[in-house]
């Protein structure tokens, strides 16, 4: 999940802030950019950008870019490399290499069903989660239910683009606070400090976050405070098993966590998107 110079450069010069090479150096014809494009659109930067290192300031700058070329699922313009920058990036390549955004490729509004593709899909009793179902059950997706839940965490949690920054609470649909709050202290007694932090249980990916799914068309289960992302880094959207850092043998424990309260692992169930559980048939 690095977003290179480079990649910081080119942005810069499709969105006309940038004329010179694309060499990978950020030097003062590139910052003039940044810090230019910073100050004309300061009221939409979260933070004291002024302060922050010029690395930070380039990314804020990229995020901006992108944001105002159609990729509004970016996220917050804070200068720092999640998974929203990285996907609205990758859409963005796509479209200038092949003329057209990408299709959507993931189900939207499937139920899980007990068996896919000849493999049984054992222990999870939740449901994929439709739109329609969603709003029923839990009311209007940003509302403010969707983060009136609080989970009180057993352990430090860090911000997973951000490892300087820890967090010990964090918001969710109240619905299913008390859910997640078991399941952690659940993890807390099944895995040591050391296990945990090994196996990037403590990498927040983020539960909150009005917008679609990625690689869908509809509303994500996070735009319902019904997800939660651990460890992007390390179990990417499009990882399978192969490769997912959550699919090891070791983390089979994690998952049993989950499904005792009823949650979904994509990972488990759909071997894409090892991040990420949801919960919308609590």
């Amino acid at each position: 999940m690095i977003i290179s110079n480079f990649d910081i450069q080119r942005l810069l010069k499709a969105g006309g802030r940038y004329g010179g090479a694309l060499d990978g150096d950020l030097g003062p014809n590139s910052m003039r950019g940044v810090d230019g494009l910073l100050e004309s659109r300061s009221g939409e930067v979260s933070g004291q950008y002024k302060r922050w290192s010029a690395r930070r300031r380039a990314t804020a700058a990229f995020q901006l870019i992108l944001k105002h070329a159609g990729f509004p699922d970016v996220g917050a313009i804070d200068g720092l490399v999640g998974p929203n920058t990285v996907q609205a990036y990758s859409e963005w390549d796509h479209l200038q290499r092949e003329g057209e955004r990408p299709a959507a490729w993931r189900p939207d509004d499937t139920p899980l069903t007990p068996e896919e593709d000849g493999r049984p899909v054992a222990g999870m009793a939740n449901d994929w989660g439709s739109q329609s179902g969603m709003d029923k059950r839990f009311g209007p997706a940003g509302g403010p239910q969707c983060t009136a839940g609080k989970v009180n965490l057993p352990f430090d949690m860090r911000i997973a683009w951000d490892l300087r920054t820890t967090v010990r609470r964090f918001s969710c649909h109240e619905e299913v606070a008390q859910s997640a709050e078991r399941v952690y202290a659940r993890v807390a007694s099944a895995y040591s400090p050391r296990e945990i932090s090994a196996l990037g249980l403590d990498l927040f990916g983020g539960c909150y976050n009005f917008r679609k799914k990625r690689g869908g068309t509809t509303l994500s289960t996070h735009a319902y405070g019904l997800a939660i992302d651990t460890d992007p880094l390390r179990n990417q959207l499009r990882w399978t098993r192969s490769r997912a850092n959550l699919a090891q043998p070791r983390a089979e424990e994690w998952w049993r966590c989950w499904q005792a309260e009823g949650w979904l692992g994509l990972g488990p169930a759909r071997d894409f998107d090892w991040m990420h559980v949801q919960a919308p048939g609590l």
